[in-house]
């Protein structure tokens, strides 16, 4: 078995809501990364792939090849708040500010005007969609991973800048994972959502590594 890795690195934040500590174990029992809106890593994240032969280049696969999922951390995961669906705290905190309801993000008219909003995720199939919420409003339930982009509105008065300058600072900076943002929970979901990707390649993902800082990380393999 041959294997390759390729490491890329993104700046994120989270809100780690099930974060609990033992005090058996440590002396600091009050858990920091359950504070909204979250705190920040840099991440480095390693992808390892494998195959049992090599192609015509003698290569798992040229590193090029994964050019795709550079992209894919550039508009989804950097300078991006991670919050997760799970998270009655985060919810409340999205609603209060008037972009959820019924779990679905919605967006406000401003001045009678409707905005709109590109979004980009990955459904429960670990496939990558993207789309434009204009009138209609998006179930973030269908999503292992949902985030927003190029947040527009015609404005019309000084107020109307200020409210569309708010949205757009606020939606394009806002994501939302299925589960609780953990570093092993991250690894997991790009472990599954690579090996989706690079099927028609041939070979596989076989483990992926993500840092929050230099002295931690977690893995996921099966």
């Amino acid at each position: 078995m041959f294997e390759i890795s390729k490491s890329f690195t993104f700046s994120a934040a989270h809100s780690v809501f099930s974060q609990q500590l033992n005090p058996k174990w440590t002396k600091n029992t009050y858990p920091k990364c359950r504070r909204l809106p979250g705190h920040g890593h840099n991440y480095k994240l390693t992808v390892y792939l494998a195959s049992d032969t090599l192609d015509r280049s003698q290569m798992v696969t040229d590193f090029g090849h994964l050019s795709w999922f550079k992209r894919f951390l550039d508009r989804c995961f950097d300078h991006k708040l991670i919050l997760s669906s799970q998270d009655a705290g985060s919810i409340m905190f999205l609603e209060k500010l008037g972009i959820l309801e019924d779990g679905k993000i919605v967006l406000p008219e401003i001045e009678k005007m409707k905005p709109s909003l590109k979004f980009y995720g990955v459904n429960r199939n670990f496939t990558f969609v993207s789309g434009e919420i204009d009138v209609e409003s998006v179930p973030f339930d269908n999503f292992h991973y949902l985030t927003f982009d190029s947040f527009s509105c015609p404005a019309f008065s000084e107020k109307s800048v200020v409210e569309i300058d708010f949205y757009q600072r606020l939606l394009d900076g806002i994501a939302i994972f299925s589960e609780s943002p953990t570093s092993e929970n991250m690894a997991k979901f790009f472990f599954k959502f690579i090996n989706e990707s690079i099927k028609p390649m041939g070979i596989v993902c076989s483990r992926v590594t993500i840092q929050e800082t230099e002295t931690s990380s977690a893995s996921y393999t099966e």
